[in-house]
C-alpha cells in the first residue's frame, strides 16, 4: 500500500472515486427533488410512512450540520465543508490511487458533502427526509458520509495493523526481566 502507484492503475483510483461521487450526488439530487415535489412545502401529502412506526418520509429543513447541530450557520457550514473535501483530497491523494476501498470510501464522502452543499447553495437549508424513531431526520448524502467514514477507518485500521511491528513492544518491566536473565 505504499511506494509508486501505477500510473494505470491510479487512474482508476481516481475515476472510481469520481464516479461513487457522481453516483451519490445524483441519488440524493435526485431522491430530494422527488420528496420536495411530493411532501414538500407546498405539496398536498406530509409524510409518507414506508413502513408503519419503523420508516417515513418526512420533509425537514435543516440549517444545521449532521443531527441538526449548529442550526443557521449556513454561509460558514458550506466553506467548512469545502475545506474537509478539500482536507480529505489532498491528505489521501496517492493513496486513493493504490486502494479501490478508499476510492470508495472518499467517493462516498465527496458526494455526500457536495450533495449538501448544493442544497445549502440553491435552498439555504439541507433537505432531509428519512425518519426513523429516536434518530435525526437524514438523507441519502448523510448515509454515504456516515458510511464512507467508516469505510475509511476500516481502510485506516486496517493500514496500520498491516504496517504495526510484528512483535509486541516491551514495556520496561519486560526490558527489565529480559537483562536479569541474560546476566
Amino acid at each position: 500500500m505504499t511506494g509508486e502507484a501505477d500510473p494505470a492503475r491510479g487512474r482508476w483510483g481516481l475515476l472510481l472515486t469520481a464516479a461513487v461521487a457522481a453516483l451519490i450526488i445524483a441519488l440524493d439530487q435526485a431522491t430530494k427533488a422527488a420528496i420536495f415535489a411530493t411532501i414538500g412545502p407546498d405539496a398536498d401529502r406530509t409524510i409518507i410512512w414506508v413502513i408503519p412506526r419503523v420508516l417515513r418520509f418526512l420533509y425537514v429543513r435543516n440549517t444545521g450540520v449532521a443531527f441538526g447541530a449548529f442550526q443557521g450557520a449556513g454561509h460558514i457550514l458550506v466553506l467548512l465543508a469545502l475545506g474537509v473535501v478539500l482536507l480529505l483530497a489532498v491528505a489521501f491523494w496517492r493513496m486513493i490511487r493504490e486502494s479501490p476501498w478508499l476510492s470508495v470510501a472518499l467517493g462516498l464522502q465527496f458526494g455526500g458533502a457536495i450533495g449538501n452543499i448544493i442544497d445549502r447553495v440553491r435552498h439555504g437549508y439541507v433537505v432531509d427526509f428519512i425518519d426513523v424513531p429516536n434518530f435525526p431526520t437524514f438523507n441519502v448524502a448523510d448515509s454515504a458520509i456516515t458510511v464512507g467514514v467508516i469505510l475509511l477507518g476500516i481502510y485506516l485500521l486496517r493500514l496500520e495493523l498491516a504496517t504495526a511491528p510484528t512483535t509486541a513492544p516491551q514495556g520496561p518491566i519486560e526490558a527489565q526481566q529480559g537483562r536479569r536473565e541474560g546476566e
